[in-house]
């Protein structure tokens, strides 16, 4: 019976000490859990605003190129109104906090921006940005609808319409512009009074009035042009904001067949205004591709591929007989 009891007691023994023998050497090994979290690519997308059919496009760019990649998660922020630029750079700090691997970013912000993004570079976190550039020779990649040639494909929609309705090629064109001093604006707009220029050069092109992302004030100013100028027979409108605000004001004056009005981007309103021929031609971005394209570019950079400076994400003129 002892020595039972002794045999039992040794062998006691020797469990406890495989079993010590192996928790110890359990600490210097992956854990295949926390390895397979650590192979997840995290990718920060940050929209100019929550509240925007345009930018919610993006989103789901960002979010569709993670459902269809594994390994990937994408994380969308950003500030409830487009206006809300400080809240948008005071976002960019807290995300580059967060360290993820790469950062996508459409914001106003411009220069406003540049010491954030040098921060994130210093981290080593490759940032990206979408639709509006910011001036730092530290962003990786751009990407964007070539608003130069967007203005210009507006001004082509215009001068086809005026046309069409046999108005003559003289009078005057105001201009609905979303922010001032924003890159797309500038270069839409240039893109727009050029073309203008080459086609119907005996058209005076208004000075835009800026409307700060806000329809209200887009519909107030389309209802300035109208009523401050007898020779009006067209209106530009530049983003989403203005073309809202511009559909409001022309649907009320019932002038859609006297005075011409052309559009930036597909928001609901707008798309129904073209439906209603209240605008005449929409001048469509691919904002999908925008985020999903983005978030291709940071897993590219994270295999070690090159990435061109600027990745032109395409633009179309629609009209109401291609929906």
């Amino acid at each position: 019976m002892k020595n039972k009891k002794r045999f039992l007691a040794l062998l006691l023994v020797l469990v406890l000490g495989l079993v010590a023998f192996t928790g110890c050497s359990s600490t210097g090994a992956a854990d295949p859990v926390a390895a397979a979290e650590d192979d997840v690519v995290e990718i920060a997308l940050i929209i100019k605003a929550t509240d925007s059919p345009f930018w919610q496009k993006v989103a789901d760019g960002g979010r569709d190129y993670a459902a269809e990649h594994e390994g990937v998660n994408v994380t969308v922020y950003g500030p409830a109104s487009e206006n809300d630029v400080e809240k948008a750079l005071s976002i960019l700090d807290d995300v580059i906090n967060s360290q993820p691997d790469g950062i996508v970013i459409g914001t106003d912000g411009a220069e406003g921006a540049i010491p954030a993004v040098e921060r994130a570079t210093e981290m080593g976190i490759p940032v990206i940005t979408i639709d509006t550039e910011v001036p730092s020779d530290q962003i990786v990649t751009h990407l964007a609808t070539d608003n130069v040639a967007g203005g210009a494909m507006a001004a082509d929609a215009m001068v086809e319409f005026l046309n069409a309705n046999d108005i003559a090629l003289k009078g005057k064109v105001g201009i609905v512009a979303g922010v001032a001093g924003v890159d797309t604006i500038i270069k839409r707009d240039n893109g727009f009074i050029d073309r203008m220029a080459e086609i119907a050069p005996e058209i005076e092109i208004l000075e835009p009035r800026y409307i700060e992302g806000d329809p209200a004030k887009g519909m107030i100013a389309t209802e300035d042009f109208i009523t401050t100028y007898d020779d009006l027979i067209g209106i530009y409108g530049d983003c989403c904001f203005s073309g809202t605000g511009l559909a409001s004001a022309m649907e009320q004056s019932g002038l859609q067949d006297e005075i011409i009005a052309i559009a930036f981007d597909d928001d609901p309103s707008e798309v129904e205004a073209l439906q209603n021929g209240v605008i005449k031609a929409l001048i469509i971005q691919d904002q999908h591709n925008m985020g999903y394209a983005g978030c291709e570019a940071i897993m590219k950079l994270e295999a070690g591929e090159e990435v061109p400076k600027f990745i032109d994400t395409g633009v179309q003129v629609v009209r109401k007989g291609d929906l």
